[in-house]
């Protein structure tokens, strides 16, 4: 055995770096290689995982140490305690087993274990320990991260691109400005128009550095790659990823993504409705008008035309009979003189039937009539605004039943009123349960008592569910009509229709079929628009159900 290999094993979990000197991998090198001498162990050689969990077994250290053992080129494994090579007591069972088989001799510097000394069982508690120590440690930090979820803290340090750790608390993120401005044009340049292929050419064209390079370089850190990325290799999937991230918005979303177990690592991403979210958890660097205009580009992006041509209202129109999105064509029409006249038209996507869709009609509308349209009915809603802004708004709330303060201040009382009741309600519960087992009431007469009580504190709860919906409902309602009106004020003077503008008032366009009036050329097409925040509005901007077939 004199000329095998003895291995110094020394592993270093990320939890374990806050535990001071006595873990850092330093010194388990110092205590193993001291340990070695004092006991006249050679050839010593050292195998390190550094930031690894007890849990993985999959370690670039102990990997190449095992190749060394099944290799028949070890003789010795010295750890400094036996949690170093690992918190699973089936794993560590089979690893013990493997250096038996070829007959390397095992040893827990710290522990006093040694396999030469046969069979020891406080080593099989040891191991049992080191994995309950584990999961009371997972147990303890979900809960941590729950307490944290709903107090609106980060759960984690890692701030998305364009925020970092403030100086004070790593998990209050502070705005990054350099990478926000970034943040910031992507949204622009997305809602202005531009696809995310054509906003990935244009920051590598002007070579805007990766996330990950930037992070790294503003950190001073070394850049941590899994594959040698290009600094400037931005792609679709980041640029989606930035447009549909809700931080930027000044929210915390957290619980997004979570793990089967403290053993199983793999992440498991929760649907939307399991999220936490605090709004102004942290500063915005889009606003919520923006970010929702993004969204509505993302859910209804549609390939371009052959030149490239995709519509100011491309992907915002559907069919009224059908359901589906219209989607762009484009006819050339050759003129006498030789020029070629392009007209974009807008189709039903079913107009010639799929094998999982029946055939629609056309639904046909021309690009050019329907932006005219658009900026006519946009162009009139800032007019009303700019006129009487306190009667348009009014006039909003009036639609939709947000206008009665007495009402709603009616409802928040009730709702304080159900609440008292339930409150009460566990009082008068929790007294029975001490007068029965204090032998003041039979038990019939509490059997009584709690049904009615709890019967009573269901219904309450349910009214107060339905007036909490209400008043959040109203909230909402109200909150819209302020975000339409403040958008409608900041395009006084409106006079072109562009991109931006169209997804900034309408949330879609609702595309009737065209009706010939018989024994006329004429032509009636109904087409409806319903604007963000607020619905349709025929009525209250003046237009009558004539105007609104009109094409």
């Amino acid at each position: 055995m004199a000329d095998k290999i003895t291995a110094l094993y020394c592993r270093l979990s990320v939890d374990d770096k806050g535990d001071g000197e006595s873990n850092s991998i330093t010194n388990q090198k110092s205590i193993l290689s001291k340990y070695a001498a004092e006991h006249g162990f050679r050839n010593t050689r050292i195998f390190v995982d550094d930031g690894t969990s007890g849990t993985v077994f999959n370690r670039p250290g102990l990997n190449a140490m095992l190749d060394e053992v099944n290799a028949g080129k070890v003789g010795i494994v010295i750890i400094k305690d036996q949690s170093r090579i690992g918190r699973d007591v089936l794993e560590v069972g089979l690893l013990k087993r493997q250096f038996e088989q070829h007959g390397v001799r095992f040893i827990a510097a710290a522990d006093g274990f040694d396999s030469d000394k046969g069979f020891d069982m406080i080593s099989t508690f040891r191991d049992v320990f080191n994995e309950w120590f584990v999961a009371d440690t997972s147990k303890k930090l979900r809960a941590v991260f729950a307490a944290k979820a709903k107090n609106g803290k980060h759960a984690s340090s890692q701030a998305p691109y364009g925020y970092m750790g403030s100086e004070d608390d790593k998990f209050v993120w502070a705005v990054d400005e350099p990478a926000a401005e970034i943040v910031r044009e992507i949204f622009k340049m997305f809602i202005g128009g531009t696809g995310t292929y054509g906003i990935v050419t244009e920051l590598r064209r002007r070579k805007v550095k990766i996330p990950l390079v930037h992070k790294a370089e503003r950190d001073g850190v070394p850049c941590r790659r899994d594959l040698m990325y290009e600094d400037y290799n931005w792609n679709n999937k980041k640029i989606s990823a930035i447009l549909s991230n809700l931080e930027y918005t000044g929210t915390a979303v957290i619980g997004k993504v979570t793990t089967k177990s403290y053993k199983d690592h793999t992440n498991i991403y929760k649907p939307e409705d399991e999220w936490v979210t605090h709004e102004n958890a942290h500063p915005a660097i889009i606003d919520l008008e923006t970010f929702d205009i993004a969204q509505r580009l993302l859910e209804g992006r549609q390939r371009k035309t052959k030149n490239g041509d995709m519509g100011i209202l491309n992907g915002m129109m559907y069919c009224q009979d059908c359901g589906a999105r219209l989607h762009i064509k484009r006819q050339n029409y050759k003129r006498k003189d030789g020029t070629v006249n392009v007209h974009n038209y807008y189709v039903c996507r079913y107009s010639r039937g799929c094998t999982d869709h029946p055939v629609c009609t056309a639904h046909t509308v021309s690009g050019k009539e329907i932006e005219a349209l658009a900026l006519a009915r946009i162009k009139r809603i800032i007019a009303l605004v700019e006129k009487d802004e306190e009667q348009f708004v009014s006039e909003l709330k009036a639609r939709f039943g947000t206008d009665n303060s007495e009402t709603i201040k009616r409802v928040q009382g009730e709702l304080a009123k159900a609440k008292s009741r339930i409150a009460s309600l566990d009082r008068l519960i929790s007294k029975i349960y001490e007068d029965n087992a204090d032998g003041k009431i039979s038990d019939e007469r509490f059997a009584a008592l709690l049904c009615g009580y709890e019967t009573e504190q269901s219904d309450l709860r349910g009214k107060a569910t339905e007036l909490e919906t209400l008043i959040t409902q109203s909230q909402e309602q109200t909150d819209g009509i302020d975000r339409f009106v403040k958008i409608a004020r900041s395009h006084i003077n409106l006079e072109e229709l562009t991109t931006e503008i169209a997804r900034e008032f309408i949330e879609k366009i609702i595309v009737g079929d065209v009706n010939y009036i018989q024994g006329t050329h004429q032509k009636r097409q109904e087409i409806r628009f319903r604007y963000c925040y607020v619905g349709e509005l025929p009525d209250l901007i003046g237009v009558t159900a004539a105007d609104d077939a009109k094409k």
